[in-house]
């Protein structure tokens, strides 16, 4: 590896990067004339892990070496190898953090059916600096549904969680009521007879929602609008409904480095600590939280 200076620039010469990278296919002009399909149609399956490959190699940076340049004690080095330290430290703070799973359910629930997305991704709909301006959409045709169901993908949990999820799914189910005239919402959790217990009558408050304690077993897709159809037991029996928006309720989990981290450390970690003692107030407004 050595710099040379091109045109005012230090450019990093990377012998071990691959040749150049893959072009990537395009449907002809004559197939684009009067219609919305895709310009670009993606790589096959062989051709994108070659191509991630060969992007991952370059594993540093741009190239460029501006930082190199302007940094004069020269404390930025690329070859500096990898060095593993011991270190004795009077306290160690493990930072848990969380990520949000869908528990797997028949019927390929939340992996390939178009109109179902996730609490994440409705809530980045309603947030007017979202990617649709604060409207909830479906992904298959961008049409505002008019039937949206709310489903919880996990069974049972730590109560503090479970009424997390369920507090943080009815907020956007509220936010949706005022902006959707007339939409009609269901909320499917096996937990939500528990959850009313522990709401109280704050939940009453809610209105235009339809909440059903049951379990969903399967989800298909129906028709060719992609309507999702859910199945789900409750009350001893099986029963079915179809959405034109499934939300699915995530579940909030460590992540696997943290929970290894924690093991070796020897660290006992609440992952769901970080809710503290919180109090959830149900109202038209949507949901206030007080924290003791």
């Amino acid at each position: 590896m050595y710099f040379y200076e091109k045109k005012g620039r230090y450019i990093i010469d990377f012998a071990d990067i691959p040749s150049e990278p893959a072009e990537m296919p395009e449907i002809s002009v004559q197939e684009r004339k009067h219609n919305f399909k895709e310009v670009e149609t993606g790589f096959a399956g062989e051709v994108a892990v070659r191509e991630a490959k060969r992007c991952l190699s370059c594993r540093r940076c741009l190239g460029c070496a501006l930082c190199w340049a302007e940094c004069k004690p020269e404390a930025i080095n690329f070859n500096l190898p990898d060095q593993d330290f011991d270190l004795e430290v009077d306290k160690v703070i493990l930072t848990s953090g969380m990520q949000r799973n869908i528990a797997p359910i028949a019927g390929n629930f939340g992996n390939r059916h178009m109109n179902a997305v996730t609490d994440l991704q409705v809530e980045r709909m309603l947030a007017d600096t979202g990617p649709s301006t604060g409207l909830i959409i479906r992904p298959q045709d961008g049409e505002i549904p008019k039937k949206i169901g709310f489903a919880q993908t996990f069974g049972a949990v730590d109560d503090r969680i479970r009424d997390a999820v369920l507090t943080f799914g009815i907020n956007e189910a509220i936010i949706a009521r005022k902006k959707i005239n007339g939409v009609e919402i269901s909320f499917i959790s096996p937990d939500m007879d528990a959850f009313r217990a522990s709401a109280g009558s704050d939940l009453d408050k809610v209105s235009g929602v339809d909440f059903i304690n049951g379990s969903v077993v399967e989800s298909t897709e129906v028709g060719e609008n992609k309507h999702i159809q859910v199945k789900y037991e409750t009350g001893g029996s099986e029963k079915t409904d179809v959405f034109e928006l499934l939300v699915l309720l995530t579940l909030p989990q460590l992540p696997s480095h943290i929970a290894e981290a924690a093991r070796q450390l020897g660290i006992e970690v609440d992952y769901a600590g970080f809710l503290g003692n919180s109090l959830f107030k149900f109202g038209p407004e949507g949901v206030k939280s007080e924290t003791d």
